[in-house]
Parts: structure tokens; sequence; C-alpha cells
């Protein structure tokens, strides 16, 4: 094992790649959480631009043993630079990006060309390479890097901090203000926001003096059903829905209708939109407050993660976001697309269609280059892969309850598999076998530009 399978564990163990793990795994789950902002932001793309190359290398080792070291680690520095270009400079990379690794654990990546800035950190990565020699370890050695290193890189970089997200939770009417109360999550931080003309503006505020609320009696008191109607003094109701993005209202006892309503479908699209909460049930209406005000009443609704909503004297509702958090991206824009495809789903379709076409490319520098026939079976895997697994995708899209639909992440993890399987055995060898650099590369090149335009108009026609 002391060929490429041995020199990119090395290169997986060497003391800087090591260092740029726990770099990682820290600052992912103590640093930004207690002091969020840039350099917390960047440092783990830093610290990943010197992990990535040799985890894929290894993983690449273990695939396929017997290709030589220097296209592997090539392969494997130009791919992690190419995907951290594609996710930062386009905002359909960044939504595949986020989709993608949401299979493993939910993630939020957000397309930021200001973070390219440690793209120079791979000639670190190369040079740690050069500086990893897999003849001086040992059999233990070995057995350690595969059994103990790999694992732990893997979880390392799988193990993302907890998504950030914003909540609104409380709207308190008190004289003639109304109070906002939002929460964020990491670090966890209250905020208050208050507004003196009907909801109109807002400004930040501390707590109201009627909170924090009264202790409770040592007599038993009834829980307030979720539904709990405010009135207005012209008689007129208010409801949350509960677990929907909703608000009914009854005027003079008469039937509850719909006063405000985002559908299911606009939820579902909020849902993958926000790509930092788990559930769609996070969209949901939850507290509302009813102020009587000159011409009419003011209502306004905490939607949790959707942020605040405002109805005005003339009827007219208005989603608000955050007052006490600006930079924060609610409210997002509610889609018009009525029934847009799973995730599992649309990641199966890109994963193998880019599988493909860049797997094609890799064999066809390897024909020109002289390679045999045979490596025409490598991309003819993917039509029979596509036959067998978007049928089951479909079908776990549609049926998701059904006994017979596997788990969602499955089929698109499968796919994904496939897919860089594929990817980088072609390239690796088609730059082994290749008489320069540039009859390898320019294909590949024109490839990935198409791979990334396909993939983004495939991205798109499917949301």
């Amino acid at each position: 094992m002391t060929g490429t399978r041995g020199t990119t564990l090395a290169w997986l163990g060497h003391p800087v790649t090591m260092a740029a793990l726990a770099v990682l795994v820290i600052n992912d789950h103590v640093l930004k959480a207690a002091h969020p902002g840039w350099v917390t932001g960047k440092l783990s793309d830093a610290a990943g631009m010197l992990l990535a190359p040799p985890l894929l290398a290894a993983l690449t080792g273990l695939i396929a043993p017997r290709l030589p070291l220097r296209p592997v680690a090539v392969t494997a520095i130009v791919t992690v630079g190419a995907g951290f270009t594609f996710v930062k400079l386009w905002g359909y990379g960044a939504e595949l990006a986020s989709a993608t690794w949401s299979l493993v654990t939910p993630s939020l990546i957000r397309a930021d060309p200001a973070d390219l800035i440690v793209l120079p950190l791979l000639a670190g990565s190369w040079w740690t390479l050069r500086r990893s020699r897999a003849g001086r370890a040992g059999r233990v050695t070995r057995a350690v890097r595969v059994a103990v290193l790999l694992p732990l890189a893997l979880a390392g970089v799988a193990a993302t901090s907890p998504l950030p997200h914003t909540s609104a939770d409380l709207v308190l009417v008190e004289g003639d203000a109304v109070y906002l109360r939002a929460t964020a999550a990491r670090p966890y931080r209250e905020a208050w926001s208050v507004s003196r003309d009907g909801g109109v503006t807002w400004t930040d505020s501390a707590e109201p003096a009627s909170w924090p609320q009264p202790a409770p009696s040592s007599e038993p008191v009834s829980p307030q059903p979720p539904d709990q109607p405010v009135c207005s003094r012209d008689r007129v109701c208010y409801r949350v829905v509960e677990e929907e993005l909703a608000v009914q209202s009854s005027t003079g006892g008469g039937p509850w209708t719909d006063s405000w309503r985002v559908g299911e479908d606009q939820r579902q699209a909020l849902l993958r939109d926000y790509g930092d909460i788990e559930m769609v049930s996070m969209l949901s209406a939850r507290k509302l407050a009813v102020q009587d005000v000159a011409g009419g009443h003011v209502v306004v609704v905490a939607n949790d993660r959707d942020g605040f909503a405002v109805r005005d004297p003339a009827g007219r509702w208005t989603r608000i976001g955050f007052p006490a958090f600006p930079d924060d991206v609610a409210p997002l824009p509610l889609s018009t697309s009525p029934h847009t495809l799973g995730r599992p789903l649309r990641i199966t379709v890109i994963a193998l269609l880019a599988g493909f076409l860049l797997t094609v490319a890799g064999v066809v520098s390897l024909r020109r280059s002289g390679g045999r026939r045979y490596w025409w079976l490598l991309p003819g895997i993917f039509p029979p892969a596509a036959v067998v697994l978007i049928p089951i995708a479909v079908i776990a899209w549609r049926s998701p309850a059904s006994v017979l639909t596997p788990p969602s992440f499955v089929i698109p993890v499968l796919a994904v598999t496939a897919a860089a399987s594929g990817v980088v055995i072609a390239l690796s060898a088609a730059a082994r076998h290749a008489p320069t650099s540039r009859a390898w590369s320019r294909p590949t090149a024109v490839a990935a530009v198409l791979t990334a335009v396909a993939s983004a108009a495939a991205w798109w026609l499917m949301s």
C-alpha cells in the first residue's frame, strides 16, 4: 500500500492537513458560535482548501489504487478549486451544494465571491503532498490512517455546525405600542422592536414593561388554545391557523374565513429557499396581536422563520421580515412555481447528468491519447443508472409514505457516488495517458463549462 493509496493517505495524515481538520471542527462548532463574523466565516473555507484535496484523493486511491499519484492529486486539487468557484460565484451552484450537502447534514451554503480569497491555499495543499512520504510509514501506521484518519476527516467535513436561523415568536400590544420579539440561534440572542405608528415603522427597543409576564398562580390554569382569537373594538376577531402560514378572521361572530394565507406549495418553496430549517412547520403562524388605531385596526403576526407580517387598517397584508435583524434574508419572495420537484429527485438528475458529461470528457481525452475502447464502458454506466434511479426518486417524491419508498437520502447518495467515481477515475486516467497537460485539460475545461451550464439549466427547470 505504498503506491497511490498509501501516498494519498500520507497526504491526508500530514500535520498541516490534520491541523486544518482541527481548525475546521473547532471553528464550525465553537468559534462561529462565540464570534460570528467575517473571520470565522473565511476560516472554515481556508481549512477546507487544505483538507478537501487530500480527502478526495484518498477516497480515489481506495477506489482505484493503481492510478498514478500525480494525476489523482492534480485532479483532486482542480476539482476542489473548480467546484468551490462554481458554488461561490453562482447562486444555482450554491443552492445545489446546499441541497446536496443537506443529504448528509442540514446545511446552508451561500454564493459569496469574497470567499474566493482562500483559493491560493490550494497551493499549500500541493506543498503538503510534496512533503508526504508513504514509504516511511509502517504497516500499523498505514492501517491507522485507513481506519481512523479517513473516517475522522469524513466526519469532520460532514458534521458542520448547526444552521443559524432567526425566529419570530412573540407579539405584544402595550398602549400605543406594538412590540415584536425575535430570536437569533447562533449565538442565541433575543431582540425587540417597537412601532408607535400602527406598524408603519419599527425601531429597536428594550423589552416592554409588561414583560416578563407575572409568574403563574398556584391555581391550575387551562392552557390557552393555539387558535385563541384576538378581537378589535369593531368586533373583528383574528386567529392563527395551527401549523399553517395563515390567519383567519371573523366579523361579528360570523364564520371564519382566510384573511391572509401562504399556500402549501409556496411554503415548500420557502423551506427550500431559506435552506437553514429542516421542517415546513417552522414556517407557521405562531402568535398575533391586534391594535386599534384611527380608521380601523392593525394586526401583527409572528411567523417563525419567515419573520413578521402586518395587516394595515385598509386590510393589506405585508411580510416585513425581522426589523431587529435587518441583515436576515427574510422575507424571501414567494415562489410562483406551483409544483417544485423534491430535492432528492433534482440532485439525482443533476448528479447523473454532470457525472456523464465529465466522464465522457475524460474518455474522449483518453481515446485521443491512445486509450483502449473499453474505457467507453465507464460513461456507459450512467444511462442504465438513470433508468433505475430516476424512477425510484420520482416514486419517492410522489409517495414519500409508501412502504416501498427508500429513505430520501439513499437514491441521491447513490447517484452522487456513481458520478464522483466515474469522473475521478476518467479524469485521473486521462491525465495519466495524455502526452501533455493541455491535451486533457482543454477538453476537461470545456466539459466543465458545459456541465455547469447544463446543471444550472436543469436545476432551474425543475425548480
